[in-house]
């Protein structure tokens, strides 16, 4: 009697304790789903980008305009303090005008600190910029602040570089994005470097691409990716899963852009847009195209 007892008191120990240990998962899991899980409608990062791309879909075709060259300037008195300061000649190397440029994104993005909400108070010239920002974490700047460095570097090598606003469709949506394009002689195109993030895109073969080619690929759904300037790109679509939150915030900023009329060891004030036709509004400055200025022969 005495071990039928004990046995029918383990039994109902072992029973109690598993009602407990159901009574607290069940509540664990209410309290999850309180307070912790967000439900919503975007289940995944793949439903964002659905989303996004159609937008940039929808709008996909420019205004018609007035083509414009833009202008670029390679004789400015601070480029030469650029390179005796900087060392930017030595840095940027020996390689075409792409790998020349990405080396000087690898070095000086990681030593300008980002701040969202910098005020610009410094000038828009790279050697105000660097003076004020360069190695400081207590000094960050935004991204439009470290393009235009990365643009006067390049410019002072005789790179055909330019600074492009990437714009929203959202009226309440108050962030883009600034990145800089570098015509490269030996793909005979434009390539989009992003300083902020130390990367460019590619396509699933490894080609770097431009702005347009990024919005045009996001629209159709095709495959592109960031990369970071030191990664290897043998597996691509790794580097899409690696960097899915830079992919989608660029992609939501492609819907317009917008150039300076002139770059050099400034910014200048005026400005034209690549403006999609359905969105186009009360806007004056309209362009359809934007190539490098050709000198008369």
């Amino acid at each position: 009697m005495t071990e039928k007892i004990k046995k029918h008191r383990t039994v109902k120990i072992i029973i109690l304790a598993s009602i407990c240990l159901l009574l607290i998962a069940s509540l664990v899991l209410n309290i999850y789903f309180l307070f912790f899980y967000d439900v919503s409608y975007l289940q995944s990062p793949d439903e964002i980008y659905i989303v996004e791309s159609g937008i940039i879909k929808n709008n996909l075709e420019f205004a018609e305009g007035t083509d414009y060259n833009l202008k670029y300037d390679f004789s400015s008195e601070d480029y030469s303090v650029l390179k005796e300061k900087y060392d930017i000649e030595k840095i940027a190397g020996s390689g075409s005008e792409f790998e020349k440029a990405l080396n000087l994104m690898d070095e000086f993005a990681p030593r300008l600190y980002h701040k969202s909400d910098y005020d610009n108070h410094i000038a828009l010239r790279a050697l105000d910029l660097l003076e004020y920002s360069l190695d400081n974490k207590k000094q960050g700047i935004n991204c439009r602040s470290k393009a235009q460095i990365l643009n006067e570097m390049c410019l002072a090598l005789g790179i055909y570089s330019r600074k492009v606003w990437i714009m929203p469709n959202s009226s309440y949506d108050n962030d883009c994005h600034v990145v800089n394009e570098v015509w490269d002689e030996s793909l005979n195109k434009w390539i989009m470097l992003d300083i902020t993030n130390n990367q460019y895109w590619i396509d699933e073969n490894g080609t770097p691409l431009s702005v347009l080619e990024i919005r045009s690929k996001g629209a159709n759904m095709e495959f592109c990716t960031p990369v970071e300037a030191e990664e290897s790109t043998d597996n691509p679509y790794k580097l899409k899963e690696k960097h899915l939150g830079e992919f989608l915030y660029i992609m939501k900023n492609m819907v317009y852009m917008e150039y300076c009329d002139e770059y050099s060891s400034y910014e200048s004030e005026n400005f034209y847009l690549l403006f999609p036709e359905n969105l186009v509004t009360s806007y004056e400055k309209i362009i359809s195209s934007v190539s490098i200025e050709k000198s008369p022969e």
